[in-house]
């Protein structure tokens, strides 16, 4: 009799691995003003821009005016890479985009996946040829600005999730309301409300003013004279904010922020506040030219502003440029009000 054998198909049940992949992502704008001045540094040199936080990781954005090697290209290119600043392997996305300053299409460039090694960057050598860049929408005012976005991807799922700190909106709210001030000021006949605890806490003079010996002398209404109402609001909000947009941000009216800067500078000094007296120099470095050179340079004098006086000096050295600022009004102000600086001048610049 013959046997008879089976085969029988055993089908083992599915299992399921789920691989989940966290991303942080972030971005940082890199302002490079005076390109005309930085692009003969030379093959290999790097302008860094600030250390940025994506995703627990520290980055900085290089930007290359003559190249990153010296190969028989990459000098008519405009180079960059982005930069880890840590001791740890990176598994990133990369973006880099130069924005259009006039409105239009941006130029970008994407890394795609990577694994950036520590303390090392991701390349991007050939972003855009010299001639191209320098009659592209992407160069105004001799300066540009490119974006750096990095998407960092953790295989590792975090079970909380801590949201961004909100205690600036959290003050500026409390400003704008209102609730609970116990101080007024007096702006040209304006009033503004505010809350002593708060000034005090970011400002030494208003410290000593509400705190200090002479704080039962000090009236319920304080009048704050040689200051306009808006230059007040914005001290007040940057106070609260720890910001002045009107200045932070991209702006295309030159003179709008200028001036604005030099109030605030002013008013920065009278309150020691040192990071708003930081941002208005930055911002009068970023728009310095022939004619408001005298103006920003009796500034930089008058409150202390080393780092702009140098600025200011090396601005003038060509000879040109000292022909066209010794034409203005402010140069002629700047003599009157500073007369001891005129010999600064002459001395680095022959014949002023």
């Amino acid at each position: 009799m013959a046997m008879m054998s089976s085969a029988v198909d055993i089908i083992e049940p599915e299992t399921i691995t789920t691989w989940l992949t966290k991303t942080c992502t972030g971005s940082h704008l890199f302002k490079i003003t005076g390109y005309s001045f930085n692009k003969g540094i030379g093959v290999g040199k790097c302008i860094n821009s600030d250390i940025f936080t994506v995703g627990g990781y520290n980055w900085t954005i290089g930007y290359y005016p003559n190249g990153k090697s010296r190969n028989n290209t990459e000098p008519d290119w405009l180079a960059f890479d982005l930069h880890l600043t840590n001791a740890a392997l990176a598994r990133v996305k990369i973006t880099l985009t130069m924005l259009n300053q006039f409105g239009g299409t941006p130029l970008m460039h994407n890394s795609g996946a990577v694994t950036v090694e520590p303390y090392c960057s991701s390349n991007f050598p050939y972003f855009i040829k010299r001639k191209e860049f320098e009659t592209s929408n992407y160069l105004k005012n001799d300066s540009f600005t490119i974006r750096g976005t990095v998407t960092v991807m953790k295989s590792k799922k975090h079970p909380f999730t801590v949201q961004p700190s909100n205690l600036h909106q959290q003050l500026t709210g409390l400003l704008e309301s209102e609730d609970g001030t116990d101080v007024s000021f007096k702006v040209r006949g304006v009033t503004f409300n505010a809350h002593c605890c708060v000034l005090a806490a970011r400002s030494p003079v208003f410290r000593a003013q509400f705190f200090g010996p002479m704080k039962g002398l000090m009236n319920e209404s304080i009048e704050i004279k040689d200051m306009e109402p808006s230059i007040f609001k914005s001290m007040l909000h940057f106070i609260y904010s720890d910001s002045v947009p009107e200045l932070q941000e991209v702006s295309d009216d030159k003179d709008v922020s200028i001036v604005l800067a030099q109030h605030l500078l002013v008013a920065a000094d009278r309150y020691g506040l040192d990071r708003l007296k930081q941002i208005c120099e930055m911002k009068m470095y970023e728009f310095i030219d022939a004619h408001n050179f005298g103006t920003t340079l009796t500034l930089a004098e008058q409150h202390n502003c080393s780092e702009l006086k140098a600025a200011c000096m090396e601005f003038i050295k060509p000879p040109e440029m000292l022909a066209a600022v010794v034409r203005t009004e402010g140069f002629e102000h700047m003599i009157k009000s500073c007369p001891g600086i005129l010999k600064e001048l002459r001395s680095k610049n022959q014949g002023c």
